[in-house]
């Protein structure tokens, strides 16, 4: 192909993918409904969208991607969480601050299992929208004892105050929405009664969706929405790609064929997902033509990367990015540690290691703020007493109101207990003097920091002679995230290792080996973080992921690893 066709393929290209912007954005209609895959563009449609426009709302619910999206229109458009959104909605209607716990719904769940003797999981009545219910009722009344708002109330009770006064719905000239695949029933109500006053504007990708288990999320909102005349919305589409090399868009469409063959995605909106022509990612491409997949043991994943990343800085001879996306979070905390052990020094951890449930460090933090807290008093001492005397004190409150005070039915001895505790975190956060070494050694202690494995850790990594490091000093730097699948949503690097690439992790029913949807969509996203590679690592010696076998074999190039090798190099570092 000559100069003179090269330019006209490219500027072919950016001229189909400007007129599938310049379709949505010249579109009359209030509400429109746009499916985008990944890397497809969204941040410039919305941007154009916006553009000019004055008083704009955008909503989504992962956190990364806000902020992105507010650096990215900064200036264009209002962005928020839903949560956000929501809780800036009840502060105007209620006049009244809004205070948020995000455990709220596991602490009234454990007063539901004392109080009513009935075990209840809160947030799926919320996520859907189960009302009437007295279940939620009996919720409403302990939110209010605790005067705090939870994540999935937060959202819910926006929505129920919004229907009792339409009137106080606020008005935009253009609305937002993004990743709308992950919405609930009830976020999905939310939009819908902003779509009463304002234009909206939805944007997501039913291939995408992730957060069916752990929200009630269904593709079923924008599935209805799209392509129906009749739902209100006009659909558009943005089908090319310019975020990842060809083989990955062409990997990613294996997939999605595969699982059509295999009889899964049914009801998924058609929609094309076709790789952007430009120079600088046609030559990444020809350098990239294939993914990489290998077998090593669980063991030999981070000795694996390490020799990926000298390979690549070898070859780029510039700086790059990495992410790690592992099936779990222990997973992904194993490879990190293992790479920092190695002397990589520059790995991000996306994942919190937080308990699910309320811990007495978040009670005592309530109680600095507030020392009157129910919510504090409620949590700090759950962490402290023995279950009995907490379910006796627990009973004691099930007829209070907003007006009583838990720490008033406290014994003296227990408030002193807490107080002391408290005097000991104020001077901590006021860079004071703890005093007593033995108090702030227990304190540690009831709030499950390990003291003196934080101080090993510390002693091991400042008298580790620095030849015991396997990793060049060329590479220490590199920049590294780790996350899971879904911490890796509006993510991307240069290039992408997707850890422990196995059945046994990637399809959830282990039992029957069936793959789900979800299962499909979540490695949908890892796959397509990726900017130039992507490095396949399975941990089972003996099996072939099913993922793999979807792929064309042309695409892929299975890396054999000589293990000997590196036994041989570590007992070399070990010697020396």
């Amino acid at each position: 192909m000559d100069t003179h066709d090269v330019e006209g393929k490219y500027a072919a290209a950016s001229r189909q993918r400007q007129e599938h912007v310049d379709a949505v954005v010249a579109a009359t209609t209030g509400n429109k409904i746009v499916v985008a895959g990944p890397g497809t563009g969204k941040t410039y449609l919305f941007r154009q969208v916006l553009a000019g426009k004055k008083n704009t709302l955008t909503l989504t619910f992962v956190n990364a991607l806000v902020e992105d999206l507010s650096l990215e229109l900064f200036g264009l458009s209002e962005v928020r969480t839903l949560h956000g959104f929501a809780r800036q909605q009840l502060k105007k209607l209620t006049q009244k601050d809004v205070e948020v716990f995000s455990k709220l719904s596991a602490v009234i769940r454990e007063d539901a299992v004392v109080l009513l003797d009935n075990d209840i999981d809160f947030d799926p009545l919320f996520y859907n929208k189960s009302d009437p219910d007295e279940r939620i009722e009996f919720y409403r009344r302990r939110r209010v004892y605790y005067d705090h708002y939870g994540f999935s109330d937060m959202v819910y009770a926006a929505v129920r105050l919004f229907e009792k006064h339409p009137e106080r719905i606020p008005v935009y000239s253009q609305v937002v929405v993004d990743e709308f695949q992950d919405f609930n029933a009830v976020e999905v109500a939310l939009i819908e009664l902003l779509a009463s006053k304002s234009p909206i504007l939805l944007a997501g990708d039913d291939d995408q969706a992730l957060y069916e288990s752990l929200k009630s999320a269904s593709t079923q909102y924008i599935r209805q929405r799209y392509g129906d005349v009749t739902s209100g919305y006009a659909s558009f589409t943005l089908p090319y790609c310019s975020r990842t090399t060809r083989v990955i868009v062409d990997a990613t469409n294996d997939i999605i064929s595969g699982a059509a063959e295999n009889g899964c995605l049914r009801g998924r909106i058609n929609k094309p997902f076709r790789y952007f022509d430009e120079p600088q990612k046609d030559k990444e491409s020809e350098r990239n033509p294939q993914l990489v997949y290998t077998q090593v043991y669980a063991a030999q994943i981070p000795w694996f990367i390490q020799k990926r990343v000298e390979d690549i800085a070898k070859e780029v001879r510039d700086k790059f990015t990495v992410l790690l996306i592992s099936p779990t979070g222990p997973k992904s905390r194993q490879v990190v540690n293992a790479l920092r052990e190695k002397g990589f020094e520059n790995i991000h951890c996306k994942e919190k290691q937080e308990s699910a449930e309320p811990t007495l460090l978040e009670g005592l933090n309530l109680l600095l703020k507030d020392p009157v807290s129910n919510l504090g008093w409620r949590v700090a001492t759950k962490g402290l007493l023995p279950d009995d005397e907490f379910r006796s004190l627990l009973a004691k409150t099930s007829d209070a109101d907003s007006s009583g005070r838990l720490r008033d039915i406290l014994t003296p001895e227990r408030k002193r207990e807490v107080n002391a505790l408290l005097t000991l975190l104020r001077a901590v956060r006021d860079g004071k003097s703890p005093g007593d070494e033995a108090h702030m050694t227990d304190l540690l202690k009831r709030v499950g920091v390990d003291a003196v494995g934080m101080g090993t850790e510390y002693l091991r990594d400042h008298i580790t002679p620095p030849t015991n490091r396997v990793v060049d000093h060329g590479i220490r730097k590199v920049f590294m995230r780790a996350t899971t699948i879904p911490g890796s949503k509006g993510l991307a690097a240069d290039y992408v290792f997707i850890t422990h690439f196995d059945d046994l992790y990637f399809i959830r029913d282990k039992d029957k080996n069936q793959v789900s949807d979800q299962d499909i969509c979540g490695f949908l996203v890892a796959l397509t973080r990726a900017q130039k590679k992507v490095f396949l690592i399975s941990s089972d010696r003996k099996k072939i992921p099913t993922f793999l076998k979807w792929i064309d074999d042309a695409r892929i190039h299975t890396m054999k690893c000589d293990l000997r090798q590196k036994r041989r190099a570590n007992k070399r570092i070990d010697q020396e």
